[in-house]
Parts: structure tokens; sequence; C-alpha cells
């Protein structure tokens, strides 16, 4: 799997609700050991050790304060341009085109916009189709980054790692 497929895959796991079953993963681990990009390495790998030393229930508190009661950090990204006015369904429907054009359809359940299923689309799809639905939404990323950083949340390391893949993703994108 190319490194940038790798990172937003990891990233897309780390950033769902927190389950005994994966946190335990080795071969989680063994993904991140393995990425070559060192400084996103090192970022998954601090963030493993903080979810690996920290109860369940701890963890799930921070996951959902951090993320469904906070509009400032949450996951729905279209929510940060749009908030829950009508021009969000609008960009919905623009956005499920864009995973039909690259091949995927959303089950009916998935919203278009919930980074989780966004990274984990830039995972699978089509580089320009992976680096147009990363474009479309760097901004929002790069807000929810600086928001965790000035929380000093420990998503941060998840979205700091992310933020960092999409740049390398996309500068690696304009030089060929």
């Amino acid at each position: 799997m190319e490194e940038h497929r790798k990172i937003f895959k990891i990233a897309s796991i780390l950033l769902q609700y927190p389950e005994q079953e994966w946190i335990g993963d080795e071969q989680l681990f063994h993904e991140i050991s393995s990425l070559s990009n060192e400084s996103v390495g090192k970022l998954f790998m601090q963030f493993l050790d903080y979810l690996t030393t920290n109860e369940i229930e701890t963890l799930c508190e921070i996951y959902v304060n951090t993320f469904d009661f906070s509009d400032k950090t949450t996951m729905y990204l279209t929510y940060h341009l749009f908030g829950d006015q009508k021009e969000r369904g609008q960009a919905f429907l623009k956005l499920k085109e864009e995973f039909r054009n690259a091949g995927f359809d959303l089950l009916d359940e998935e919203l278009p916009d919930y980074l989780p299923v966004v990274l984990e689309f830039a995972s699978v799809a089509p580089e320009e189709h992976a680096k147009r639905m990363l474009l479309i939404h760097k901004t929002t990323i790069d807000k929810i980054a600086e928001e965790l950083k000035l929380a000093n949340n420990p998503y941060y390391l998840v979205m700091n790692g992310c933020v960092t893949g999409i740049v390398a993703f996309l500068e690696e994108k304009k030089a060929s």
C-alpha cells in the first residue's frame, strides 16, 4: 500500500469511536511502525500510547466531548461551513457525486462529510479523486487540527499526522 494510503487509513481508524478491539490490535501497531514518514509515525505512536495508557471509559468520554459536543471540532466537515443550513444538504449531494464519480457508493447511513469516511475514501480512491476530495476539505481539516492543538487535546496527534500526510501527498502529486 502506498504511504499516503496507509496514513489516511490509519488516521480513519484512529478517529473512530474508541473500542477496545482495535486499540489493542497488533496489526494497527505494526502498520504505524512501518510508516516511512517518521514524523507521522511518531505522532500516531504517541496517540496509540495515549490510547493504551487510559481506561476505555475515559477515552470514550474525551472522544464524545471532543467530536460530538463541540462545533469547533466536529468531524462533520461541511458543518464548519454551513452549520445546519440547507446549503449543507446541497454540499452532501455534491460530495456524494464525488464518491460516485470515483466508483464508490456510500451506504445510506454514511454521511459524505464525516472525516473518517473522507479519509477512508482517500485511502482507496484513485489518486486524482483522493486529491480532489482532500482539497475540498483541507481548510476545514486544518482548522480542526488547530482547534485541537489550542485545546491541548490528544486527538491533535492524529490530526497533525493527518495534515502532514495530506500536505506530503498533495506536494507529491504536484511534482509528478
